[in-house]
């Protein structure tokens, strides 16, 4: 009988600890493990889709060029070359402008790979506080570290070492913003879209309440929203821009192409290639609005304001760039600004969470951002004048990050003076 009745409560004992686990949510394969393997395991992950991405590139690339007689043993180079322009780097055959489009993917790959791993950490953390596992210090710091710190090895072995790429001032600080937006993204974004702020931000948001107020980790949070939407206005007003720039220039763009000795295949080459960089293509669009213009050659500087007949590169989209603006190009100069105000308060709802802290803050962190995308729409492009190549770093960085922190201000405070006359009323 005593026997019938421990059998009888060890059932119900093992049937709600089967009905807990069952319910409990599904964890990540890897959350059992030590922080230092999730990390490695969730770099080498990363790593393979990289180095296999560019290895196929690369074999593509000789396909292409088997009539060169390359050996197969250059393929390996190539794709070194491939992941250092990537990265960021300048390479020694005098090319220095990085295929933004492929930029933005590795940042992908590194953020992907990086988020991965923080879920991983934090379900080891529930295990942790379950008793399932033995507690580790600094758990998370550990394996985060460890799975960026793989893959930015694995990119400078294969971008300087394997590649042609050249350590540079200009490469180097490209590196560490291919590096450090990963990180931003991984560990401050949410985990989710429409999820609130994750921990770390939270950490974050905490410590500037601590330090400062409550009032400035408010302006903090609405000053990323405000800085997510004019960098969206910005985009959207450059891609518009672009599209017309493309239709109005589109007998010029034929002229370029028709210079090479076979048009048909160099247009789709050319189209393949402009598109490899069509972030940057952007980025010079938002800085001719600005008034910054580029430089197209170390003689020709493009500006809404200025005209220019001076030799540019044979690239079609280069040739849509526009070169007698004198008359009227001035009137560009309100459209950042503009697209910056509609964005900062152009809803009830922004504009009652704009005042003076967020305006601040959106103007400094706007200067940050500005500097730190610019860096990837300048470098050489080849000898003979464009060594020069791109949008003025300095300038660009001034009338961008100016145009921004201008539309804000003024965008909050037009909102103010309609407050102020509904009161009044």
């Amino acid at each position: 009988m005593t026997r019938r009745c421990v059998e009888c409560v060890c059932r119900a004992a093992l049937g709600a600890q089967w009905a807990a686990m069952s319910s409990a949510p599904a964890l990540p394969p890897l959350a059992s493990r030590h922080p230092v393997v999730i990390g490695a395991l969730e770099a080498l992950r990363a790593v393979l889709v990289l180095v296999l991405t560019v290895l196929l590139v690369a074999l593509a690339a000789w396909f292409v060029a088997i009539a060169q007689l390359q050996p197969l043993s250059s393929v390996v180079g190539w794709a070194g070359t491939v992941l250092g322009a990537a990265s960021g780097w300048e390479l020694t055959i005098g090319l220095g402008l990085p295929p933004t489009l492929l930029t933005v993917g590795l940042m992908g790959v590194m953020t992907s790979a990086l988020r991965r791993t923080r879920r991983a950490l934090a379900a080891n953390e529930q295990l942790v506080r379950a008793g399932v596992l033995p507690a580790t210090r600094y758990a998370a710091t550990v394996g985060i570290v460890t799975c960026l710190g793989a893959i930015v090895l694995v990119l400078l072995l294969a971008g300087l070492l394997v590649g042609a790429g050249t350590l540079t001032p200009l490469g180097f600080a490209r590196f560490l913003v291919v590096v450090s937006v990963p990180v931003l993204i991984a560990c401050l974004g949410p985990e989710r879209r429409g999820a609130p702020a994750g921990r770390w931000a939270q950490a974050l948001f905490d410590l500037v309440a601590t330090k400062a107020g409550g009032e400035w980790a408010d302006a903090l949070e609405s000053a990323l929203r405000v800085l997510r939407r004019v960098g969206l206005a910005f985009a959207t007003m450059a891609v518009l821009v672009l599209i017309i720039a493309l239709a109005t220039g589109w007998s010029a763009m034929s002229t370029a192409v028709a210079g090479y000795s076979r048009p048909a295949f160099a247009a789709g080459g050319l189209a393949f290639v402009q598109l490899l960089f069509l972030p940057t293509l952007l980025l010079i669009t938002v800085s001719w609005l600005s008034g910054a213009g580029l430089h197209l050659s170390a003689a020709a500087l493009a500006t809404p304001f200025s005209s220019q007949a001076a030799v540019v590169p044979a690239v079609p989209v280069l040739a849509a760039v526009p070169t007698d603006t004198a008359a009227w190009g001035w009137s560009v100069l309100v459209i950042l600004p503009l697209a910056a105000g509609v964005a900062t308060v152009g809803r009830r709802t922004w504009a009652e969470e704009a005042d003076w802290r967020v305006v601040v803050i959106t103007v400094g962190l706007g200067f940050v951002c500005t500097a730190a995308a610019v860096l990837f729409a300048s470098g050489p492009i080849g000898p003979a004048g464009l060594e020069t190549f791109g949008v003025p770093l300095a300038t660009a960085i001034a009338t961008i990050g100016g145009a921004a922190g201008a539309g804000a201000a003024g965008g909050w405070g037009l909102s103010l003076l309609a407050n102020r006359e509904a009161a009044d009323q």
